[in-house]
């Protein structure tokens, strides 16, 4: 076993000091009682990880100061402008991807760990998207502990990180035909809700969480101003998703005639189940969005590899169609944008950028006839055939 090495100080008191080596560094851990020390030297010779991870459970600390998994709940609690749902969301992110973490010291997170973690998850097949977001919870953790003094560095400051892509083939745009289809095999109380999201591109949390007085007529309006947030123990109505979300949308004819007959009273929700209840995402998707996509031959269940699955549309891909007819129609990603309220051109671009081949041959035509105009009579013009 390891050698616990006792020490006396000048007023008597005993502590018991056990020395430990991690990434090639030497530390020591100090404890008052003999017989924590002997039990975490027999631990270290058995795994230094588990001997620190012991430490964490007792809430000891370390001599290098809090451990990862006591300094991230200061970080979750000093969070300002989050949500009760973000901060859960934070902890859960730790403790699926980062419980390797919990018992080391600060100083002993190196970028060597922070990378070494960004290819296992990459093994385990998990999305870049996933990744960027376990790491930039991380390194705005490990920010703080830099700013507290913790740490000399930010292990996570510039790394390299898988690309975020977009999965196009998950982004299902409908036809009008489809849409029709679709619309048909609805029940016919939920006919509005689904004719107002594609003539809108709410999301379902904007589009359920809407009261009467969002809704402008007159101007042929959406304010939207509120969504649905998940909480501990159901949900809440709350702020939108971002700024760019808080925005006036500019509704189809269609979509305000399908609302119409619905508004009553300013603070009403324009659209519920037949019982007048909130409309839950999970109820209406597998009772009511489901069965309408199979009778309008839209989708199916299919076997998988370990279960059955559904491939078909989601309600979120009518937000996607909405999308998809507004650029058929020669409307610009950035007008596309603000409707949808996108923080980023990027996003818009990243998801709906393909769908204007045509730009590319509008764009050729105008440097054709910018270059014929500057060598007008200088030079004969390029015949292709």
């Amino acid at each position: 076993m390891r050698q616990v090495r006792e020490y006396v100080a000048k007023d008597g008191t005993k502590t018991h000091r056990v020395r430990y080596r991690l990434d090639g560094t030497e530390h020591s851990q100090t404890f008052r009682s003999k017989k924590d020390a002997d039990t975490f030297a027999k631990m270290v010779d058995v795994g230094v990880i588990d001997a620190l991870r012991w430490l964490a459970d007792r809430g000891a600390g370390t001599p290098d100061g809090p451990t990862f998994a006591q300094f991230f709940e200061t970080y979750v609690d000093q969070l300002t402008g989050v949500t009760i749902r973000t901060r859960d969301d934070y902890r859960a992110q730790k403790r699926r991807y980062l419980t390797e973490l919990d018992p080391l010291p600060l100083p002993l997170i190196t970028r060597g760990r922070v990378t070494s973690i960004v290819n296992r998850l990459e093994r385990e097949g998990r999305s870049p998207k996933t990744i960027r977001n376990v790491v930039h919870m991380l390194s705005s953790c490990m920010g703080l502990a830099l700013y507290d003094g913790h740490i000399a560095r930010n292990p996570c400051h510039r790394m390299q990180l898988p690309k975020e892509g977009v999965n196009r083939d998950r982004a299902r745009f409908l036809t009008h035909d489809e849409f029709g289809a679709l619309y048909d095999a609805m029940p016919d109380h939920y006919q509005p809700l689904a004719a107002f999201m594609v003539g809108t591109g709410l999301r379902w949390s904007e589009a359920t969480a809407l009261y009467s007085r969002h809704v402008d007529l007159k101007a042929g309006t959406v304010r939207v101003e509120q969504a649905w947030k998940k909480v501990p123990g159901g949900w809440e109505i709350g702020p939108p998703k971002s700024a760019k979300s808080w925005r006036t949308v500019n509704a189809a004819t269609g979509a305000l005639a399908a609302a119409q007959p619905l508004l009553r009273r300013p603070r009403d929700h324009v659209f519920t189940t037949p019982n007048g209840l909130v409309v839950r995402h999970a109820n209406f998707y597998n009772r009511v969005w489901q069965t309408a996509c199979v009778d309008a031959g839209l989708g199916d269940w299919v076997d998988g590899p370990n279960k059955r699955q559904w491939e078909g549309p989601s309600p979120h891909d009518l937000r996607h169609t909405h999308a998809s007819w507004l650029i058929s129609d020669g409307q610009s990603l950035e007008s596309v944008q603000d409707q949808l309220g996108h923080e980023s051109i990027l996003t818009t671009r990243k998801v709906y950028g393909h769908l204007l081949p045509a730009i590319g041959v509008e764009v050729g035509r105008s440097a054709s006839a910018g270059l014929e105009r500057a060598l007008a009579n200088r030079v004969q013009p390029l015949a292709l055939g």
